[in-house]
């Protein structure tokens, strides 16, 4: 199972790889990162780490869950690329028995972690849904 499970993740990584893509010059320094310039894979990476650091703080996935858009596609993510080329993920969760008679989420939790160009991140904030600044 272990086998298929990694022979899954492991072409799903190559499918979702360019390899007809043009070289690109090195980034110039000294530009700030765009969406354009950012390594997709990277921000798939980085996405899931902070989903994944979320779901640990709060408890594991039997006790929250985050907003679809740190599920779907990567355009959908709520993310900030920094100047640095660091990727700021905020999003809201919520505990999976919390719904409305409708069955949507009713979202109790906020998350904002930083996923830093060298692969480490910091959870920046873990806590209830925080007010918008005016």
């Amino acid at each position: 199972m272990q086998y298929w499970l990694a022979l899954a993740l492991a072409l799903g990584v190559v499918g979702l790889s360019s390899t007809s893509a043009p070289a690109q010059p090195p980034a110039d320094p000294a530009s700030p990162q765009t969406e354009a310039s950012i390594n997709p894979i990277f921000v798939l990476w980085g996405r899931n780490v902070a989903r994944g650091a979320a779901e640990t703080a709060n408890g594991g996935l039997g006790n929250y869950m985050a907003e679809p858009a740190m599920h779907g596609p990567t355009a959908q993510a709520p993310l900030v690329i920094n100047e640095d080329g660091s990727l700021l993920f905020t999003f809201k969760g919520f505990r999976p028995e919390d719904r409305d008679a409708s069955g949507n989420p009713i979202y109790s939790y906020e998350t904002e972690v930083l996923i830093n160009p060298n692969r480490t991140f910091d959870v920046l904030y873990n806590g209830p849904i925080r007010p918008l600044s005016p």
